[in-house]
C-alpha cells in the first residue's frame, strides 16, 4: 500500500472533515425538501460515511482525533456565518 506524505494525510483529513460538516448541514435541511433532493442529499450522506469507513481501514482510526478537531473548527466557523448572514438579514430588514 502507498504510504502517503503528512501534506496528503492533512489534505485528506481536511477533505474528510468537510465532507462531515456537509453531512451534518444536509442533515439539518433534507425535511424542507421534496422526496427526489431528500433522496439526493441522502444518497450524499451516504456516499460521505463510506468514504470514511474506507480511510477508517487504511489509516485504523489513527487520524480520528485529528479529523475531529479539524471538523468542530470547520462547524464553528459554518455556525458563525450562518448567524453572521442571519444578522445581516435582520439589520436589512430595519
Amino acid at each position: 500500500m502507498e504510504e502517503f506524505t503528512d501534506a496528503e494525510i492533512i489534505d485528506i483529513n481536511m477533505l474528510l472533515a468537510l465532507t462531515k460538516c456537509m453531512a451534518e448541514v444536509s442533515h439539518n435541511v433534507q425535511y424542507i425538501h421534496f422526496s427526489t433532493e431528500r433522496e439526493k442529499i441522502e444518497a450524499v450522506k451516504h456516499s460521505v460515511v463510506e468514504y470514511e469507513t474506507e480511510l477508517e481501514k487504511r489509516f485504523n482510526g489513527s487520524q480520528s482525533e485529528a479529523v475531529e478537531v479539524i471538523y468542530d473548527c470547520i462547524m464553528d466557523l459554518i455556525l458563525e456565518a450562518r448567524q453572521i448572514s442571519l444578522d445581516n438579514i435582520k439589520k436589512e430588514e430595519t
